[in-house]
């Protein structure tokens, strides 16, 4: 097993590939691109985020914001594919009420993409990770101290599931912007990362 501080710094290095090519991209401003195009932004915010985190040992807080990545990259398909202007109304009101397991199994019939097996393996852990629960709480604990306690597995499973996302955020970017060259960079970087292509399986420390 390769040590954080490698994985931190590929985990860098993705990201730093990833926002320098989505410098001057542009995309159609209707909804249907708009709102996808935000979540969108937010993997890859949140996940630039974790990696600082990590870097500073400030693993709770990295792991709180799993269930971000993954909740945004969803809602960011969903809308893409599904939603209506009424849909649309209620986000802008902060309204959308929409059951997540429900955006999940729409996406997983119509595209069979894997989320539904991600949703049930992850789901109430990043939940745990992300409301205080027990998944933090348990590594919160050091013998008779209250530090942090993360073991370098998860460490390196968190980053790597976090990676996948965002490399899938910014060619969904890519494709939508309808741009050749983001779609080419996504290529070129999807092929010198290519570590992280499979997400239904990288997180065995996240599963319930």
């Amino acid at each position: 097993m390769e040590s954080n501080l490698s994985t931190i710094e590929k985990s860098l290095a993705l990201s730093k590939d990833i926002s320098k090519s989505l410098e001057g991209i542009t995309t159609d401003a209707d909804d249907k691109f708009l709102f996808p195009g935000l979540f969108h932004s937010l993997v890859i915010e949140h996940h630039r985020s974790i990696i600082v985190l990590c870097e500073r040992q400030l693993y709770s807080s990295a792991a709180s914001l799993i269930r971000c990545v993954f909740e945004s990259y969803v809602k960011a398909l969903w809308f893409a594919e599904f939603a209506e202007e009424a849909d649309f109304e209620k986000l802008r009101n902060d309204n959308f009420d929409k059951k997540f397991h429900k955006l999940v199994n729409a996406l997983e019939n119509k595209n069979n993409n894997g989320l539904k097996k991600a949703k049930e393996r992850y789901w109430p852990n990043l939940n745990s990770l992300t409301h205080s629960g027990t998944e933090q709480l348990a590594r919160r604990i050091k013998g008779d101290e209250i530090v942090s306690n993360f073991d370098g597995e998860f460490i390196q499973q968190m980053l790597s599931f976090t990676n996948t996302y965002a490399l899938l955020s910014f060619g969904q970017i890519a494709e939508m912007s309808g741009n050749n060259n983001a779609q080419s960079a996504f290529v070129a970087i999807a092929d010198k990362h290519s570590d992280y292509k499979e997400t239904a399986d990288c997180v065995k420390g996240l599963q319930s």
